[in-house]
């Protein structure tokens, strides 16, 4: 058994702490933090994450304010409707919900969100801020949760040797440059990676890379173009965790990012089986298998709920650090 699972508990409310302290600062200034959310979508997965958010921001004296535009929203719509927020001289920070509508440019949408009210640190000036130095302003909240973690069961990580799963610029890129800034060896692989030799040396584990929701989407591609006649029929996706036991160093500090929405099981034609309202039934699933690699880690996190509540602490301490600088102040 591990020797302790990382359920991320009192690192989050210590980050809502500091979130409090910034937010009476602010309420001193006669200000009040105010984040913005533009969404175009109808994703289940999305409406759901705006209303936690919303619950989330009230409880800690964050007001939220949520723009909805139509799914079928173009690009422009899109982008005209961050740069109105991020016009408005109230608004501290932004976020902008995925998933997008078809043909839209994340890129394009992020780059429309004023560096300094960046809630998520994910516009390319502040995770260029990020390249130069770790003292940046606006980090990727995700990358942050993992590295309060990975503190927390590892507080000094001078040559420790780090291996980090994925390479996103939201997770996988962020968190290695903060493992090096705290003196690590870092490693960074992906999916076409040999993993099981990188890993059998790493100290730390991220593992980013959300492999089988990946494996999933593109097995739903092939699928569907198989149905209509463009292409062989492909073999059934596997969606097993992608880090195993046998993989892992003994006493190792496994972070689980992988945050994998997946098909319950597969009929014989290939189409995922549904639930008792007609619809794809779906679980979730992280990218290492908790019940087989908690035997093996010095510490792991769990599949949910470890660094979920973690990254939302730490997306309102982005928007409390967004506020103060406004008014001329440091968080």
């Amino acid at each position: 058994m591990a020797n302790r699972i990382l359920d991320g508990a009192e690192e989050t409310q210590r980050i809502l702490g500091r979130v409090a302290a910034d937010a009476d600062v602010l309420r001193s200034l006669g200000q009040k933090p105010v984040l913005a959310a533009i969404r175009a979508n109808d994703d289940a997965g999305s409406a759901w994450y705006a209303k936690a958010q919303a619950g989330h921001c009230a409880e800690n004296g964050v007001e939220f304010r949520l723009t909805e535009l139509d799914p079928r929203a173009g690009e422009a719509e899109i982008v005209a409707a961050v740069r109105a927020a991020g016009a408005a001289p109230d608004v501290s920070a932004i976020i902008v919900f995925t998933p997008l509508p078809a043909g839209v440019s994340h890129r394009n949408v992020v780059e429309a969100i004023p560096p300094d009210k960046d809630a998520e640190g994910v516009h390319p000036s502040n995770l260029g801020r990020l390249m130069m130095s770790s003292h940046a302003d606006l980090v990727p909240c995700t990358a942050m949760a993992a590295m309060e973690l990975i503190r927390s069961a590892k507080p000094n990580l001078a040559g420790a040797r780090a291996l980090v799963i994925g390479r996103s610029a939201t997770v996988g890129k962020p968190a290695a440059l903060l493992l090096l800034a705290e003196h690590a060896t870092v490693t960074i692989a992906h999916t076409r990676s040999n993993l099981r030799a990188a890993m059998l040396e790493a100290e730390v584990v991220v593992a980013a890379a959300g492999a089988s929701s990946a494996r999933w989407h593109a097995y739903e591609r092939d699928h569907t173009a198989w149905r209509g006649g463009t292409c062989a029929r492909p073999a059934l996706p596997n969606l097993e965790p992608l880090v195993s036991s046998g993989m892992v160093r003994r006493g190792a500090v496994v972070i689980d990012v992988g945050d994998n929405s997946i098909p319950v099981g597969f009929d014989a034609d290939g189409n995922p089986t549904l639930d008792d309202k007609g619809r794809p039934a779906m679980r979730y699933s992280g990218d290492v298998d908790f019940e087989k690699v908690k035997e093996i880690a010095g510490f792991i996190t769990r599949p949910r709920g470890s660094i979920g509540p973690l990254t939302n602490a730490f997306l309102l301490l982005n928007v409390v650090k967004a506020a103060l600088a406004g008014a001329g102040r440091r968080a």
